[in-house]
């Protein structure tokens, strides 16, 4: 007698290898985003138009560095992951295309995630044109494990950000209005526009809560090893709670838009 097992293989679901069917979405995703010359002038140059924007607000070399890092990385995040991947979510729903994938094999995950991977990808190639600009204008860099927690902390919590403000836009055009509120606060909160030194006290500590200011202290920290409060922490355990400070921050953000963003998302058209 013959019995079927239900055992599924290793690596699947049920639904076909994990990772074969999630790379045939981001490839999918991927030749989307390069068709769209909107999205790829958004992506692309606002990070280095907003830079070349704030270039004069430093005035030796190695402040200029630290300077326009702080300012690619941050503005890398807000259009190339944030807004671009806001419109690329709503333009899929309100086409009734992530409906149609939701029937088939991919995950709900895997479905929300896949649009985000070919802008992890340019927003990596960008951060590291900032830091490599950096260290040929001389910025020297004393904790780089610090940069690296500032760019996966950041690309991680904008992305979990992009799916809460997906769900609650209608349309591709209302992205503009529905990302405008955040991304104003973060530009003018976050210490690379306005110092949060001329800020009364209690709006400096919020700042340092916003879902962008983290990523700005950690890659100060990165360049100077100067912490939120501007002292230098030299012993092991001080580094590790400076670090864990600005950390915690963007791991609430992400965990509580993930949440919020598998709970809320809307699969059918809205419009």
């Amino acid at each position: 007698m013959t019995t079927l097992s239900t055992t599924r293989p290793a690596g699947t679901d049920g639904r076909g290898p994990a990772s074969r069917r999630f790379l045939a979405l981001v490839r999918a995703e991927t030749t989307i985003l390069l068709r769209n010359r909107t999205a790829i002038f958004t992506a692309v140059a606002m990070p280095f138009l907003v830079g070349v924007a704030f270039s004069g607000m430093s005035q030796d070399r190695a402040g200029l560095g630290v300077l326009l890092t702080l300012v690619l990385v941050g503005t890398a995040l807000m259009f190339v992951i944030y807004y671009t991947m806001v419109t690329s979510l709503v333009g899929r729903r309100e086409q009734l295309v992530l409906k149609r994938m939701l029937v088939g094999e991919p995950t709900r995950l895997e479905i929300l995630l896949a649009p985000a991977v070919p802008l992890w990808a340019l927003f990596a190639v960008q951060s590291l044109i900032a830091i490599g600009g950096a260290m040929a204008l001389g910025t020297p860099i004393r904790h780089p494990w610090a940069l690296l927690l500032a760019l996966v902390g950041g690309a991680a919590t904008w992305t979990a950000l992009a799916v809460v403000s997906a769900a609650y836009t209608r349309t591709v055009e209302s992205a503009q209005l529905t990302t405008l509120p955040l991304i104003l606060i973060s530009l003018l909160l976050s210490g690379f526009s306005v110092p949060l030194e001329w800020l009364p006290e209690p709006a400096a500590r919020i700042a340092h809560l916003l879902p962008m200011t983290p990523v700005v202290d950690l890659l100060t920290f990165g360049y100077t090893g100067a912490g939120v409060d501007g002292r230098i922490p030299t012993a092991v355990a001080d580094v590790a709670l400076a670090t864990g400070g600005m950390m915690l921050p963007l791991l609430v953000w992400t965990a509580a838009s993930v949440a919020l963003g598998l709970r809320r998302f809307r699969w059918d058209s809205r419009s």
